[in-house]
C-alpha cells in the first residue's frame, strides 16, 4: 500500500472515490445529502479543496489503483471568553472502497493523518459521524478515538 498526497490533477479520482459514502448518506437522509449522479460530480468541490492551503487530501493506493483518502483540515479557533484557543486537524472526509475494506487501508489513512498532526504542532485528530454509521464509530472507537459532543435535532 502507498499513501500519496493528493495533488490538483486528482480532482476526478476523488469525487470517484467518495461516491460510495456519499450514496451511502443520500441513502439514509435523502432529504439532506444529494445522490451522486455520476462519477464526476464532486470535481469542482475537490477543485476547491486542494487549492485551499488548510487542507492536506492523501490518497491510498494498491497495486497503482487508488481505494481510499482521507481529507484533513487545520483549523485553528481563537479563544473566546467560553473556549480557550484551539488549534486540530479535523478529519472532513474518510472513504475506503467497499471491495478494500478490511485490509488496513483506513488504518493507514488515520496513521497518516496523526503524523501530519504532529508535524503541524496539532495535538488532537477530529471528526464527525453521522449516527447512522454504525460501522464506522466502531472503527473510529478502534482507532482511539473517543465521543465527545452529541448533535440533535428535531424536524419540524
Amino acid at each position: 500500500m502507498k499513501i500519496r498526497q493528493a495533488v490538483s490533477t486528482d480532482s476526478l479520482l476523488l469525487s470517484s472515490l467518495c461516491m460510495d459514502v456519499q450514496s451511502l448518506h443520500a441513502k439514509h437522509y435523502p432529504d439532506l445529502f444529494k445522490m451522486p449522479d455520476n462519477n464526476e460530480f464532486a470535481i469542482s468541490f475537490f477543485n476547491g479543496m486542494l487549492a485551499d492551503p488548510m487542507i492536506t487530501i492523501l490518497i491510498a493506493e494498491e497495486n497503482g489503483q487508488a481505494v481510499g483518502y482521507i481529507m484533513c483540515k487545520l483549523v485553528e479557533r481563537p479563544e473566546n471568553p467560553f473556549k480557550f484557543a484551539m488549534r486540530y486537524l479535523d478529519i472532513d472526509q474518510i472513504s475506503v472502497c467497499p471491495e478494500a475494506q478490511g485490509r488496513g487501508i483506513g488504518t493507514e489513512l488515520i496513521t497518516q493523518a496523526g503524523t501530519l498532526a504532529k508535524k503541524l504542532n496539532v495535538t488532537s485528530l477530529q471528526l464527525n459521524s453521522w449516527g447512522f454509521n454504525i460501522e464506522a464509530h466502531a472503527f473510529f472507537e478502534k482507532m482511539g478515538f473517543e465521543k465527545f459532543n452529541h448533535h440533535f435535532w428535531k424536524k419540524l
